[in-house]
């Protein structure tokens, strides 16, 4: 993820950052790595294509029985009701965290960003 986000931030102009909060040393199953990964991927594909953002945040951790991962920029937002799933990719983030019993929060507001929140449970 790391590499994922220093990349973006080089290609896309977007200034990004990356931070984990899981301690050292913790591992996350490769089904769950794996599905944050693609999420995080699709994530910043549509921050690039869509948000005019200047900033975005990935953020990895432990919280309670969950992994979380939270990708969040500072970009133009959206009314969810009003964009089709499949036209964000948030269609196949939902299905990859549903296939591992989490969850995918999608938080956007006209002129506020965008976060995607993905939950999925250890």
């Amino acid at each position: 993820l790391e590499r994922l986000v220093g990349g973006f931030g080089e290609r896309s102009g977007v200034d990004a950052h990356f931070e984990s909060r899981l301690e050292e040393g913790d591992r996350l199953t490769p089904a769950i790595e794996t599905a944050l990964y693609r999420i995080a991927q699709e994530s910043l594909n549509n921050v690039a294509k869509h948000s005019s953002a200047s900033g975005v945040t990935v953020t990895l951790e432990h919280r309670g029985a969950n992994a979380r991962l939270t990708v969040s920029d500072d970009g133009r937002g959206f009314v969810p009701g009003q964009v089709r799933e499949d036209r964000l990719g948030l269609a196949g983030m939902r299905e990859r965290v549903a296939l591992l019993d989490g969850r995918l929060s999608v938080v956007a507001a006209p002129g506020a960003g965008t976060t995607v929140i993905a939950d999925i449970p250890l």
